[in-house]
C-alpha cells in the first residue's frame, strides 16, 4: 500500500482518502492525532470506540490527462480520478476506459488514460442494439456484440470497413431450414353382407387404421421472415380400411318348414320358377312412410325382395296371390324371402307360408 500522505513539493501536505486504524504505524503521529482531535468531536462518534480517520486534499495537485490522442494537464482538489475528470468537464460513459480507474486515488503528477468507445446503431435481422465499442472495424464491433455470422448472412458496410461514431451497421441474416408437415389420411368403413352371421347383427372383421400424407419443404427466411418454400419430398402411407360384416342369415327355425316343391303350372312367359318364403304386409304394418323403394304406393301386386336375389322390377306370378312386381325392400327381407304387398282396404287372403312362384 502507497503511504497515504506526504510532504508536497512547497513543503504543502496531501492526504488519501483511506480508513488503516488508528495507531497502525501508517501515517505520521501529528496527523494521527489531528485526526483523532476532529472525531472526537464529531456528532457521529460512538463511547467506546475508536474514532474513524477523516481525509481531506488540502493542496491541488497536478495531473495529466491523455484523451484519446489528446494530452492536457490540470490542477485538482479532488480526491479520486474520477471525480478529477468530472471537475475538468471529462465525461466518462458505459464502456470508456479509464486508467487508473476512477475509484483510485489522484496522486500528484499521475498520467490519466481516456478512451472513449464510439457509439454504432447496429441492427441484426431487423433488431436495432445500442452499442458503444472500442473496435476499430465493423467486424471488431460484430465480434464485442457476439454477432457471429454464418455462411449465407451478409453485413453492412462491410466487416473490413472502419467504425465512426453513429455509424449504422446492418446486418442481413439468411436461413435455409427443413419444414416437414403430415396430415392423417382418414380410413373408410367397408361393409360387407355374410350369411354365415344372424341377420342384423354387424361384427367388424377388420380394424380401421388412418394413413399420413408427409410432405417435406426446403424453407428459406431472411430475417426471420419466409421469402420461399420448395416441395422437396413427399410420402403417402394408405390408410386400413375398416370393414364391417353385416349379418344377412335368417334362422329356419322362425319359419314354418317349407312345403315339398310343386311344379309351377307353365304361365304364358314364364321363364323360370322359384322356391321362397312369402309373407305379406302392409304400408301400416311395415310401419314406414307407405311409399316403396321404387317411389309407389303398397297395394296388391306390390312385391318386396331382396335385390341380390330377386333384382326389383322382375315381374312374377305367386300361386294364390296372383301377378305381382320386385318393386320394394326391406330390413328383413333377405335371401329366399318375400313379402306380399296389401292395401289397407285389400283382403289379406295371403297365408304365409313356402311357396314356387313363376319369374316372368
Amino acid at each position: 500500500m502507497n503511504l497515504p500522505s506526504r510532504a508536497g513539493a512547497e513543503g504543502g501536505t496531501t492526504a488519501e482518502s483511506v480508513r488503516p486504524p488508528l495507531g497502525s504505524g501508517l501515517f505520521p503521529q501529528p496527523l494521527l492525532s489531528a485526526a483523532a482531535r476532529l472525531a472526537a468531536g464529531s456528532p457521529f462518534a460512538s463511547p467506546g470506540t475508536q474514532p474513524a480517520l477523516i481525509m481531506t486534499r488540502e493542496r491541488a495537485v497536478s495531473f495529466t490527462v491523455h484523451e484519446d490522442g489528446y494530452s492536457a494537464t490540470y490542477s485538482s482538489m479532488q480526491t479520486t480520478v474520477g471525480q478529477a475528470l468530472a471537475s475538468e468537464g471529462v465525461h466518462i460513459q458505459d464502456g470508456d476506459f479509464v486508467s487508473p480507474a476512477g475509484n483510485e486515488i489522484l496522486s500528484p503528477g499521475a498520467h490519466v488514460y481516456v478512451s472513449h468507445a464510439v457509439p454504432v446503431n447496429l441492427v441484426v435481422a431487423g433488431e436495432v442494439q445500442k452499442v458503444r465499442t472500442h473496435g476499430r472495424t465493423v467486424g471488431d464491433v460484430l465480434a464485442q456484440a457476439g454477432v457471429s455470422l454464418q455462411s449465407e448472412d451478409y453485413v453492412a458496410p462491410s466487416a473490413s470497413s472502419s467504425v465512426r461514431a453513429d455509424m449504422a451497421i446492418s446486418v442481413t441474416t439468411v436461413r435455409d431450414m427443413t419444414e416437414v408437415s403430415e396430415e392423417p389420411v382418414e380410413y373408410a368403413s367397408i361393409i360387407r353382407y355374410d350369411a354365415e352371421i344372424a341377420n342384423g347383427q354387424r361384427v367388424v372383421t377388420q380394424w380401421g387404421e388412418n394413413g399420413s400424407y408427409r410432405k417435406e419443404y426446403r424453407v428459406r427466411l431472411i430475417n426471420g421472415r419466409e421469402i420461399w418454400r420448395e416441395l422437396v419430398n413427399e410420402e403417402i402411407v394408405p390408410p386400413t380400411d375398416e370393414v364391417v360384416s353385416v349379418g344377412t342369415h335368417v334362422n329356419p327355425a322362425a319359419a314354418p318348414a317349407p312345403a315339398p316343391a310343386v311344379d309351377v303350372p307353365a304361365q304364358p312367359g314364364c321363364s323360370g320358377s322359384m322356391h321362397v318364403y312369402a309373407t305379406w304386409y302392409t304400408a301400416a304394418s311395415a310401419a314406414g312412410s307407405g311409399v316403396t323403394k321404387t317411389g309407389t304406393g303398397v297395394y296388391r301386386g306390390i312385391v318386396a325382395v331382396d335385390p341380390r336375389v330377386i333384382p326389383l322390377g322382375t315381374r312374377m306370378y305367386i300361386p294364390g296371390y296372383g301377378y305381382g312386381i320386385a318393386a320394394d325392400t326391406g330390413g328383413d327381407i333377405v335371401g329366399n324371402h318375400i313379402d306380399l304387398g296389401y292395401a289397407a282396404d285389400d283382403l289379406k287372403d295371403w297365408r304365409t307360408r313356402w311357396v314356387d312362384i313363376c319369374i316372368l
